[in-house]
């Protein structure tokens, strides 16, 4: 029978990973009116959050065994690393065209496995997929940073600012940083979901002004 965590930062956790699945589940919602390629982009990338979040609350939010537990972390790094795929396509996409993204975006999607292999060989877990995260989206910023102050491409500056708290929420969540309010505590998972939150937020505004343009190509 399944039972609920009882540790405290588990739980606010688990808390946490849910809001982030709604946060992105409205996302979807936002976007659901868009068209084309990059429009499906976003919609799959949000999707798989929406996804690997969910996991994330089973993980932390039930009692699990640690064979359970081992075997749950494989899929979501998986996802997270999808995701991560999606995102830089999108950025290839914004910067080079649709062309060159359709041909990227198999490459980086057959990394997820590689990428999951290589969290479950060495042990190293979530700190793996931070730090593939933070090169990933190191280089997604700089395509942005580009795209907002050379080409004047509606949305680049929301999504590099996104891009910027996404940095941020990875370097929260790879620390030992802890909120207490009102009795709740907040580890640095708990804390890197929040962050994450907001950076989502900018994520979704600056795709929805991305998404207008390539529905009006």
């Amino acid at each position: 029978m399944l039972q609920i965590e009882t540790d405290k930062r588990e739980q606010t956790t688990a808390v946490t990973d849910l809001m982030l699945a709604g946060a992105a589940l409205g996302a979807i919602w936002r976007l659901r009116t868009g068209r084309g390629w990059r429009a499906r982009l976003w919609q799959l990338a949000f999707g798989l959050l929406v996804i690997s979040s969910l996991l994330g609350a089973i993980i932390h939010g039930l009692r699990l065994s640690a064979f359970t537990r081992e075997r749950l972390w494989q899929p979501l790094n998986a996802l997270l690393a999808l995701i991560i795929s999606f995102f830089i396509t999108l950025a290839i996409d914004d910067r080079w065209g649709v062309n060159v993204s359709r041909r990227v975006l198999p490459v980086l999607v057959s990394t997820a496995p590689a990428f999951a292999w290589i969290s479950h060989r060495f042990r190293r877990g979530f700190l793996t997929f931070i730090i593939y995260e933070t090169v990933a989206m190191t280089i997604a910023l700089a395509i942005y940073i580009d795209l907002a102050y050379r080409y004047r491409f509606p949305g680049a500056p929301k999504i590099a600012f996104g891009i910027l708290v996404t940095i941020l929420a990875a370097a929260i969540q790879n620390s030992s940083m802890e909120l207490h309010v009102g009795g709740v505590v907040f580890d640095h998972n708990g804390l890197f979901h929040l962050v994450q939150i907001v950076g989502l937020l900018f994520l979704m505004e600056g795709a929805q002004a991305s998404i207008v343009v390539d529905s009006n190509v």
